[in-house]
């Protein structure tokens, strides 16, 4: 682009300025990325021809791999950032599976430096008052033959400084204190495109995502959608205003991630959500090694650019990364796509990659973190016994602290421990507190707090820290079950099956939360709806036979108190025969159908388990 006539240009309330590579909107700048201007001016200077897309490409892109999406994505943004026209049209014309024309009625200006000098005729009257008009027409006239004095130099010089001066201070002003600026307290980070061209590079760009997210997430005072609900647009074609109502969120930003040649290159766009106004953009490049350098430096940017206050232990944390192995984080980021699917063959790939990218760093402290949680989850929601994850889940939580004691992921996981294997409520509210205040944002901290205050039956406060996980991932299907799960322990049913429903219009195919709509309404007394979805839950088992075992022992608890205590005994009958009589649940069965003794003994071998 360099090459070409340094020209100005103006259309609508634009003025485009080749020389000092600027976008005015009726006097103001308009922020624009260098690839994105460039754009604008090939399409301004051609006004009115079609460009075909791969002449664009070739001519914005001359030394890159470029897919036809990221020419599309700048293209959005142009037409975002200059609206439409005065008869409500938009200035760049899209011709289908061709290109684009510039259509904005544009008018070219004498450009800089070109020696064109516009005289306007003199007043004579204005002349036989002030004889100086005459002669500093005379010194105009005589051109290259005649220069002025070094004294009226000075004079030129010292106001052009001062005009500059004026200028830059009234934009800086206008960055400040422009009462027209948006607020932006809340914001969300849209799944990251992938413009590597390579499909199996998606879950770079979707780690990327995550990353920004966990790196904007240690600003308190904003509220950072987590990942679960972000997520859920991935691939998704909705107006950006309609997403940021589903969020409730203020602020959204866009962007494309590229992986290519040991370099990273990453394109950020802040838009105001609810007005789908362009607000900021910018373009980063940088070695793979500095990728954790790089997510602190977005996040500040964005900080900067919203006016929110970062404080100086957050900006600090922000600024600290160090370098990381490129390929051990490649596995790290792998690892993170499958610890989120809490099923035994994703958490056993999880695993293995976190433990590849060990193998290749043994200082990565985020591995060791997602290493524990990912062990944990696999004796829940895997096909492993409960203690015989804890070894490796304890042993992991250990060495992520002790590589990086300010990392909150390794608190949660730590808190997890003690609340799952050691029992140890006040040591696991301490470790959750720790995380809170390195990372007032992180998902995983809200959700482990509630989880644990409801157990020690602080409701109130456990209502407080899921609603602060839900407001953090307000489509995040497990979110609302939890939440319902945590009602129904204050008994507030109704309000737990609202909770549920939802859960339930997120992810139908989740067995637990139709597990949990039984329990309510066995609770509530409304037997017929508590068999029916505790039958749709044992339906959608993931692994029947062993997963579906405590519905049985539910479904034989409900039919006691129905009265059909026959099917019940029938049930539990059962399940001893397949010795796989699950403790907790059988014992609320036989409490319903009056064996105390039986009750009982199933209890404390249950405690003996945990043990």
């Amino acid at each position: 682009m360099n090459n070409q006539p340094q020209q100005r240009y103006e259309f609508g309330p634009f003025h485009l300025d080749a020389a000092d590579h600027s976008l005015q909107r009726e006097g103001q700048l308009v922020p624009l990325t260098p690839k994105v201007f460039d754009l604008l001016q090939m399409l301004v200077r051609n006004n009115g021809r079609l460009i075909e897309k791969d002449e664009l490409i070739k001519e914005i892109w001359p030394d890159s791999f470029v897919e036809e999406g990221n020419l599309n994505r700048n293209i959005s943004i142009l037409r975002k950032v200059l609206g439409e026209d005065s008869s409500g049209k938009p200035y760049i014309e899209t011709v289908p599976k061709r290109g684009y024309r510039f259509v904005g009625g544009v008018k070219k200006i004498a450009g800089k430096g070109s020696g064109t000098i516009h005289t306007e005729p003199v007043d004579r009257d204005s002349v036989a008052k002030n004889p100086d008009l005459l002669q500093a027409g005379a010194e105009r006239d005589l051109g290259p033959r005649r220069t002025l004095s070094a004294r009226r130099w000075l004079v030129l010089i010292g106001l052009a400084v001062l005009a500059l001066g004026t200028i830059i201070y009234a934009l800086i002003q206008s960055r400040t204190t422009n009462p027209t600026q948006p607020e932006i307290k809340s914001i969300a980070v849209l799944p990251l495109q992938n413009l590597s061209g390579d499909p199996t590079q998606e879950y770079f760009a979707d780690g990327m995502t995550e990353a920004l997210i966990s790196s904007l997430a240690q600003i308190r005072a904003l509220r950072v959608i987590s990942r679960t609900s972000v997520m859920s647009f991935k691939g998704i074609q909705k107006p950006l205003p309609e997403i940021a109502r589903e969020l409730k969120v203020d602020g959204v930003i866009e962007g494309s991630v590229q992986r290519e040649n040991g370099r990273l290159k990453i394109m950020i766009q802040l838009i105001h959500g609810p007005t789908d106004a362009h607000l900021w953009a910018r373009d980063y490049e940088r070695e793979l090694t500095g990728v954790l350098k790089l997510q602190g430096d977005v996040a500040r940017a964005i900080a900067q650019e919203i006016r929110i206050q970062v404080t100086p232990e957050e900006g600090a944390r922000l600024a600290s990364a160090t370098t990381v192995n490129p390929a051990a984080h490649q596995e790290y980021l792998v690892g993170r796509y499958h610890l989120w699917r809490y099923n035994e063959e994703d958490l056993k790939r999880a695993i293995d990659y976190f433990e590849r990218a060990i193998q290749i760093d043994p200082k990565y402290a985020a591995a060791y973190a997602g290493l524990s949680q990912a062990w944990w989850a696999r004796g829940i929601f895997g096909r492993i016994g409960f203690r015989e994850a804890e070894s490796p889940s304890r042993a992991a939580a250990r060495k992520a602290l002790e590589l990086d004691d300010r990392l909150a992921e390794a608190y949660v996981v730590q808190a997890d421990v003690k609340r799952l294997y050691d029992w140890d409520r006040t040591g696991a509210e301490d470790s959750v507190k720790r995380a809170l205040e390195l990372d007032p944002n992180n998902l995983n901290a809200h959700h482990t707090y509630a989880i644990l205050l409801h157990a020690l039956g602080r409701f109130p406060e456990a209502i407080a820290q899921i609603e602060s996980a839900a407001q953090r991932d307000p489509l995040a299907p497990q979110i609302q079950s939890s939440y319902g799960r945590i009602l129904y322990r204050a008994r507030r049913f109704d309000e737990a099956i609202l909770r549920l429903n939802r859960a339930i219009e997120l992810d139908a195919r989740n067995y637990g939360t139709y597990g949990r709509l039984g329990d309510v309404y066995e609770q509530m007394g409304r037997y017929t709806e508590a068999v029916a979805f505790l039958e749709k839950a044992r339906a959608l088992t993931a692994d029947p036979g062993s997963s579906d075992i405590s519905y049985i022992a539910r479904l034989a608890r409900v039919y006691a108190r129905m009265g059909r205590q026959s099917e019940a005994r029938q049930m539990l009958e059962g399940l001893k025969s397949r010795g796989r009589l699950p403790l907790m649940d059988a014992a609320g069965a036989y409490t319903a159908l009056g064996d105390k003794d039986e009750a009982f003994s199933l209890l404390f071998r249950g405690v003996e388990h945990a043990l």
